[in-house]
């Protein structure tokens, strides 16, 4: 009893289990109707062959002896190579039904009749590697759909009538090693071919034009013989100079100048705007100059040098004060019987003659309405904090000595420095030291390196 069950359990599946093939059967009707359309419907060379909807692309059964003739499925159950050459074959070419075989990966159909168009739908065979149809009656474009089978290596479309040009992005088939399609009636320019990754290439007896591409020196002429048309060092024929190139070139040189142009405008503007700077606190102060009577002052010396004494001269200190922003509280009024209540605004209205200019400063003499005079030192660059000279002044402010002028007033900031004192009719120590005296028309005229 055990061993009849141990022999009916194998019958049991085989009735109860559906029987399996390795394509789809929807596969096996597309692979059908391609083999029909290739052979113009002759039925009967289909069965001869062994393309048969009843039958497996893959596996065997009782009526045929292996798998469908021209197909191999390469230790798998689905269709992998195609290989037709030279079957006579004198239909047309469908790729939609054979790229229903999503695992297709070498198609030939060499040497056979076919005749029509390269179909667009042959970039829906994403896996081909290999596509070979030379020998046949193939007219019109190439689909622009064939950069899309990047997976190829290998193209052989020679020995055909196709017209037309290549696409232009044949380069994004970037692993490709041979392409033949020498002896059609391709035109236009060759694209540009990764030629660093191809081992064989021939474009020989077709219409292309233009120049040869950088083939990387692995190709000789004879692979692009035949071309009247093309023209470069390979085939010893020199290229004119082509209107696209020499309007890519005006462009060019339109941009390069007009980027020169643009960037001399940037250095003007940027150069004037310096200027400007540095040339707008002059005339401001200028203007506030001219306002006060200081500039009287000035335009009296600069008439007549005999008027020095009542016209004085524009007062330097004046404007530099002007220009750092001094105000009133700015200036510290020591105690002293000489003035009182001694303004800053007197010192920039009153007429000022310049006496001389040292190595530190220079020095004014200051003349006020009610014929009070005195002498304003200016001192520049001199290295000492405002804390450090106001302590100094009021130490100088202490001294009582007969031999020492004691100052009337100060001011002090990061630029400059100014000391105030009664103004002395004996003149300066250089006059006394040298017997000479200085009298300047104008303040910029003036250069005494010492007093």
């Amino acid at each position: 009893m055990d061993r009849i069950l141990i022999w009916m359990l194998p019958i049991l599946m085989f009735f109860i289990l559906p029987k399996s093939n390795s394509e789809d059967e929807n596969v096996i009707e597309a692979l059908v109707q391609f083999m029909e359309k290739l052979s113009a419907g002759n039925s009967q060379n289909n069965q001869n062959w062994g393309w048969d909807r009843n039958s497996d692309p893959c596996v065997g059964n009782v009526n045929f002896n292996g798998t469908w003739k021209g197909v191999d499925c390469l230790k798998s159950q689905n269709v992998k190579k195609i290989v037709l050459d030279k079957f006579n074959l004198t239909g047309t070419f469908d790729a939609a039904f054979v790229c229903t075989a999503k695992f297709l990966v070498f198609l030939s159909l060499k040497e056979n009749n076919i005749s029509g168009f390269m179909p667009k739908e042959i970039g829906n065979c994403g896996r081909l590697r290999h596509l070979y149809v030379r020998g046949n009656r193939f007219a019109g474009d190439i689909p622009d759909t064939f950069p899309q089978l990047r997976n190829l290596k290998s193209i052989d479309i020679s020995d055909n009538n196709f017209s037309g040009e290549l696409p232009a992005d044949m380069s994004r088939i970037s692993g490709l090693l041979t392409f033949f399609a020498e002896n059609n009636q391709l035109s236009g320019e060759i694209p540009d071919f990764d030629f660093s990754y191809l081992k064989d290439f021939n474009v020989a007896n077709n219409n292309f034009s233009g120049p040869i591409p950088d083939v990387k020196g692995k190709f000789g002429a004879d692979s692009f013989s035949g071309n009247p048309e093309l023209c470069g060092e390979l085939l010893s024929k020199a290229c004119p100079p082509s209107k696209k190139g020499s309007k890519h070139s005006s462009t060019d040189r339109f941009l390069i100048y007009s980027g020169y142009i643009i960037l001399a405008v940037v250095v003007l503007l940027l150069l004037a705007l310096y200027l400007f700077k540095k040339n707008k606190p002059k005339e401001e102060t200028a203007k506030v100059v001219t306002k006060g009577r200081v500039a009287n002052a000035s335009k009296e010396h600069r008439s007549t040098s005999s008027e020095s004494k009542t016209g004085g001269n524009r007062s330097e200190y004046s404007i530099a004060s002007v220009e750092a922003g001094m105000t009133s509280s700015s200036l510290v009024v020591l105690p002293s019987p000489v003035v009182n209540g001694l303004k800053f605004e007197d010192l920039l209205r009153a007429p000022a003659e310049l006496l001389g200019r040292g190595k530190h400063g220079s020095l004014y003499k200051v003349m006020f309405d009610n014929a009070t005079i005195l002498a304003v030192k200016r001192i520049k660059d001199w290295g000492i904090s405002a804390a450090d000279f106001k302590r100094r002044m009021e130490m100088i402010d202490q001294v009582r000595h007969p031999r020492v002028l004691p100052p009337i007033a100060f001011y002090c900031s990061e630029q400059e420095k100014l000391l105030v004192y009664e103004y002395q009719q004996n003149g300066s120590l250089f006059k006394l030291l040298h017997g000479k005296s200085i009298i300047c028309t104008d303040i910029q005229n003036c250069n005494i390196t010492s007093f």
